[in-house]
């Protein structure tokens, strides 16, 4: 799934510095790749590197993005679809 973020989200470095932590921009596109180890976080990729995020930050911060054939898709996220 990807995302276009409406606020800035905090993200984590993957798996085992989580103490190193950077903040992705408004406007930027990320990649959901799935849960983490911790169900609370998602994996998601900014610029080709893993991260670990909330994914209820990710919800909160980011719209839902669909490619055209994927808008018929029911989901609460999705605002509007995006022509990729």
């Amino acid at each position: 799934m990807r995302y276009r973020l409406n606020a800035p989200l905090m993200v984590l470095a993957y798996r085992d510095n989580h103490e190193a932590a950077t903040t992705v921009p408004v406007g930027e596109t990320i990649d959901v790749l799935g849960p983490d180890h911790d169900d609370r976080f998602s994996v998601v990729r900014v610029h080709n590197e893993k991260f670990s995020a909330f994914e209820s930050d990710v919800r909160e911060r980011g719209m839902m993005l669909f490619r055209k054939e994927d808008q018929t898709r029911d989901t609460p996220f999705t605002t509007r679809g995006a022509g990729e």
